[in-house]
């Protein structure tokens, strides 16, 4: 009896964290970063789930995403069709445009990126290891992907927790999720990704077309209408 318990003991211990000898969740995201630090641009098709909890509300839209350092952004938010949208950023200034409403919100890019975190991320600005607490979401599989939750060291009201899943061939992104202080979840899903696309001149330019509101936040809070 004492034998059968000494090797249950023993088989317990060592499963399953000591049969894992791939990378350390800290090592996954360093080479996550990398892959989106190596390239200079891409593109990626996105599906994006909100869901508010308090209401039992979920909303969902698709479109694609382009990116180009550095921190050159385009969302084009394509489906459903009542829900269209674009938001560009140059480097300097981030555009909203929604055309059901025929405004355009443009606000500066450092005050956008102070809490955007899917927009620092892909920027390169999001140091994972510096700003958040890193651990599995689960204990990890050869045959399935990393899944990761991050939650940040300082707390932070726009994201209370963080989670990436992540190819274990590729080190890419497919899912990444997070929720904040008010209960909202957020999900996008990629897929069709093309690492070091290429963009036309003016791809990351947005001109408001003739009749459109623009809307300038300013750094202070000051809006200014034109």
């Amino acid at each position: 009896m004492n034998l059968l318990c000494l090797l249950f003991l023993s088989v317990w211990l060592i499963w399953p964290g000591n049969l894992w000898a791939g990378p350390t969740p800290q090592e996954v995201m360093t080479r996550v970063q990398a892959q989106y630090d190596r390239t200079s641009g891409f593109k990626a098709h996105f599906r994006q789930t909100s869901r508010l909890r308090a209401v039992n509300q979920e909303d969902t839209a698709e479109g694609w995403l382009y990116f180009q350092k550095p921190c050159r952004m385009r969302w084009q938010y394509e489906t459903p069709p009542e829900q269209q949208k674009e938001i560009i950023t140059d480097g300097r200034e981030v555009w909203l445009y929604n055309p059901q409403d025929n405004v355009a919100m443009v606000y500066p890019l450092n005050q956008v990126l102070r809490s955007d975190l899917v927009m620092r991320f892909f920027s390169g600005m999001g140091k994972f290891r510096q700003d958040f607490e890193i651990s599995w979401r689960r204990p990890p599989d050869q045959s399935l992907h990393f899944i990761i939750d991050l939650y940040p060291k300082v707390s932070r009201p726009e994201v209370k927790r963080l989670t990436l899943t992540i190819n274990p061939q590729t080190y890419l992104v497919e899912n990444l999720e997070f929720s904040n202080a008010l209960g909202e979840e957020t999900r996008f899903t990629f897929s069709r990704l093309s690492m070091d696309a290429r963009h036309p001149a003016g791809f990351f330019t947005f001109t408001p077309p003739p009749g459109v509101r623009v809307v300038r936040e300013r750094a202070q809070g000051n809006k200014v209408t034109r």
